[in-house]
C-alpha cells in the first residue's frame, strides 16, 4: 500500500494546486473515509481510501485542460475570495471544465495567468526549481541607473534572500517615470515591487505579458482562451511532462 500526501492526492485529481489544496484541508472541506481532516501533511492511499471535497469524491486522472486567462485589474487570482471580490471564477463560469489558476498575479497588476486542471503542470509552473521565465512589462516612477539596473540583473536582497539573476531592458526612460520589461525565473510574494523599491523606485503598474513561451499577444482583458495543441506540446516540454512516467514494475 503506497500512501502519498493528500494534498498531492486533491492536486493531481485537478481540484487546484498544492497550495489551494493545503487552503482545502485547513479549511474542513476535505473528508477522508467519512471524516473531516485538516491535518496538514497526511498521507493516504486514494486507491483504497474515500477522499472527497465539498462532499463530492475524489475521481481518478482526468483529462487535462489548459487556458490562457487575461487578468484584468482589481481581480483576485484564486477562485474564491472571503473578501467577496472579483475572482477568476467570474470569468470561467462558461468553461466546460473546472480549472484553476497556476500561480498567482496581484490584485493591482493585471496580465497572462495559466489555468489548468492539471496539478503536476501547475506546480512546476510555480516551483522555483523549474526556473519558468515570466516576462513583465513595468511602469515605475523615475528611472533605475545604469549601474542599478546591473545590479538588478545580478540579484538582489529580499526578505533576507538574495534574488536569482533577471533580466531587464529598459523601453521608454524620462525623469517623470519610465518603462521596463522584467524577466523572472523565480516568483516570490510582490518580488518586482520590491526589487524597485530596493533602489527606492515606486512600481505604478505591473502586466504580465509571457510564461515561458505563453504570450498575452491576441488576448483582451478578461478573456480566455484555450491553448493550442501546439501550445500545449511546447508548455509540457518546458516542463518534462511530455513523456508519460515509467512505471515500476517487480519480478
Amino acid at each position: 500500500m503506497k500512501k502519498i500526501r493528500l494534498n498531492r492526492v486533491i492536486s493531481r485529481a485537478g481540484l487546484s494546486s498544492l497550495r489551494g489544496a493545503d487552503e482545502l484541508i485547513r479549511s474542513g472541506r476535505v473528508t477522508v473515509n467519512g471524516r473531516v481532516v485538516t491535518e496538514m501533511g497526511l498521507t493516504v492511499d486514494p486507491k483504497s481510501e474515500a477522499i472527497c471535497v465539498d462532499g463530492e469524491e475524489l475521481t481518478a486522472s482526468r483529462k487535462k485542460h489548459y487556458y490562457l486567462f487575461f487578468k484584468p485589474k482589481g481581480v483576485v487570482s484564486t477562485m474564491i475570495d472571503p473578501e467577496g471580490r472579483s475572482t477568476v471564477s467570474d470569468y470561467t463560469s462558461g468553461l466546460s471544465v473546472r480549472v484553476f489558476p497556476s500561480g498567482r498575479l496581484d490584485y493591482d497588476a493585471d496580465g497572462l495567468i495559466l489555468l489548468t486542471n492539471d496539478g503536476d503542470a501547475a506546480n512546476l509552473i510555480t516551483h522555483p526549481k523549474t526556473k519558468l521565465p515570466k516576462t513583465y512589462q513595468v511602469k515605475v516612477s523615475g528611472s533605475l541607473s545604469k549601474k542599478e539596473l546591473e545590479k538588478f540583473r545580478r540579484g538582489i536582497p529580499v526578505d533576507g534572500r538574495q534574488t536569482l539573476p533577471a533580466k531587464i531592458v529598459p523601453l521608454k526612460v524620462t525623469d517623470k517615470n519610465s518603462w521596463y520589461d522584467v524577466t523572472l525565473t523565480e516568483g516570490r510574494n510582490r518580488q518586482i515591487k520590491k526589487m524597485f523599491r530596493y533602489f527606492k523606485v515606486r512600481v505604478l503598474k505591473i502586466r504580465r505579458i509571457s510564461i515561458g513561451r505563453l504570450s498575452l499577444e491576441g488576448l483582451s482583458p478578461g478573456e480566455v482562451r484555450k491553448l493550442t495543441k501546439e501550445e500545449t506540446e511546447t508548455l509540457l516540454k518546458s516542463l518534462n511532462l511530455d513523456k508519460p512516467r515509467q512505471r515500476k514494475t517487480g519480478r
